[in-house]
């Protein structure tokens, strides 16, 4: 006993506080401004990518598709992250010491293990690579892959988000996207139908129709294209109705196209004294009555 208090007094004595707080403070010193520099240089090309490609200058040299350019905005940042976490990792470990160098070599053994691990790693950054180079999608653009359905949340090297129409987000491995269906490319097909009496005159109706449509779609950027008013058909339960065909610029304007257009006609067929059947029973009743 003690020998063993004799000896942790002299190490004790032996040791250099001075400089072992110096050498502290040096090495805390260092590993803070490294962080900064590094942590500020992220920063700065974070900032440089969004103004790029989401500000208002050097316009000419961006995209003109927005969603073009927040895919890539989006990709390069997340290129961004990457490299800085695999500098940061790379200059603490050196500033404390640690033989990274001696790290990677010896790692050699291991990496035929950790390459076979990692090939769906691979598979994942190099199909988003083609996905990218073949713009197959963009942020923003509404897709079903893989039989979700939603909307492109944002593009990364290894996964794909989409947030579907209840909000939830889904991450799918870029190497797992087999065949995916993009809703965004074209203009959307609308439908309309519009119930009519037998005895409707529908020169009459068309017109109604025509005039109401050219007032509103000449300012509706959410309409492309012009409309086709296809004339009378039946429906599944035999009911005459008047189909109008309406061309949206995107998936995303579907519903609020729809809903404003179906009002306007409905509006307008009821300040031109045009009466719509509202159900079955009412039909039967009025041709009833007319017999």
């Amino acid at each position: 006993m003690f020998y063993i208090k004799e000896f942790f007094s002299q190490f004790w004595k032996s040791l250099d506080f001075f400089s072992i707080s110096k050498h502290l403070l040096f090495l805390l010193g260092k590993l803070f401004v490294t962080i900064f520099f590094l942590f500020l240089i992220k920063t700065i090309a974070t900032k440089l990518i969004d103004s790029y490609f989401l500000g208002n200058r050097a316009k000419r040299l961006r995209f003109e598709n927005q969603a073009r350019n927040k895919t890539l905005c989006r990709l390069f940042n997340n290129v961004v992250q990457y490299i800085y976490y695999f500098m940061l990792a790379y200059s603490v470990l050196s500033i404390v010491g640690i033989p990274v160098g001696t790290l990677i070599a010896g790692a050699g053994v291991a990496s035929l293990a950790i390459g076979l691990g990692a090939k769906d790693l691979v598979a994942d950054i190099v199909n988003g690579f083609f996905i990218l180079l073949e713009h197959q999608f963009d942020v923003g653009d509404h897709v079903v892959i893989n039989d979700y359905s939603g909307q492109i949340y944002s593009i990364g090297l290894r996964t794909t988000v989409i947030r579907d129409y209840d909000g939830v987000h889904h991450f799918i491995p870029n190497g797992e996207i087999g065949q995916m269906s993009n809703k965004s490319r074209e203009s959307v097909r609308i439908e309309i139908d519009l119930l009519i009496y037998p005895d409707q005159n529908i020169d009459i109706l068309e017109e109604v129709l025509k005039k109401v449509y050219q007032q509103n779609a000449e300012i509706d950027e959410e309409v492309v294209r012009q409309a086709d008013f296809l004339g009378v058909f039946k429906d599944l339960h035999g009911r005459l109705i008047y189909k109008v065909r309406i061309w949206a610029r995107s998936a995303d304007d579907t519903l609020s196209v729809k809903g404003r257009y179906y009002k306007l006609f409905v509006n307008a067929m009821s300040q031109a004294e045009i009466v719509m059947p509202m159900s079955d029973r009412e039909r039967i009743t009025i041709i009833s009555e007319k017999r």
